[in-house]
Formats: structure tokens, C-alpha cells, sequence
């Protein structure tokens, strides 16, 4: 994925990486993405359009939560507020899963079981 493909999809500007700094970024994303969608041979070399939104949005959320990105939240109930701050990651890869729960059904293994020599293998320890 190329800093502009990020854009595209995402919106965001990577520029501030060296060439160097983004392609860990980008294979550290596409490792994770690989187990996230329990594909056994890897993040594919020459993903299709949908696969790559997936990717650059799953960049963009852990880019987020390196940044420590913190969001204060207030409740008010009659005359008494709380502030509380949000930075759980899972809350970030959360909402991907739900706006990309489409292309994440579409490319997932997990949950398909193969059979070799008799033994059933499962993907990701799930049937």
C-alpha cells in the first residue's frame, strides 16, 4: 500500500513517515490483518480494492491508538458531570469491524474447517 492509496482510501495524509517508517507500518497492518482474517498464506501481494480500503482504514486506527489518541467524553445529569477519557484499541478495530463487516465476511477464513489426511484442521482454533 502506497502513501497515496492511503489517502485515497482513508483521507489522511502520511507524509510525515519516510518511505522506510511506512512500509513497517504497512507490514505490521497487513500481519495483523492476516491473523485478523485467519488467511493462511498471508496478507495476498496484490490485493483487490475492497481488501485495501480494509487495510488503510486498519492503518489508520492503529496509527490512532499509537498516537495515544484520547477522546474525552462528558455525562450531565442534573447538576453533576463526569469526564472520563477513551483510548482502548479495541474500541478502534471495533468500529472497522462493524463499517467493513461486509469485506471482512467476504475475505475471512475463519470459521472454515479443512480436512487433510483425515484430521480436521480448524482456522484460527474455531469451527
Amino acid at each position: 500500500m502506497t502513501q497515496d492509496e492511503y489517502k485515497l482510501f482513508t483521507g489522511a495524509d502520511a507524509s510525515a513517515y519516510s518511505a522506510e517508517d511506512w512500509s513497517r507500518l504497512v507490514a505490521v497492518a497487513e500481519s495483523r490483518l492476516a491473523s485478523f482474517l485467519c488467511l493462511p498464506n498471508g496478507f495476498p501481494t496484490a490485493p483487490a480494492d475492497d481488501l485495501k480500503m480494509l487495510l488503510a482504514n486498519f492503518i489508520a486506527a492503529t496509527i490512532e491508538n499509537a498516537a495515544g489518541a484520547e477522546k474525552i467524553e462528558s455525562k450531565h445529569v442534573r447538576n453533576f458531570t463526569i469526564n472520563f477519557k477513551t483510548t482502548d484499541a479495541a474500541n478502534a478495530f471495533a468500529s472497522i469491524a462493524s463499517q467493513y463487516q461486509d469485506i471482512i465476511d467476504a475475505y475471512s477464513n475463519c470459521g472454515k474447517a479443512y480436512a487433510v489426511e483425515g484430521d480436521a484442521h480448524y482456522c484460527c482454533g474455531r469451527i
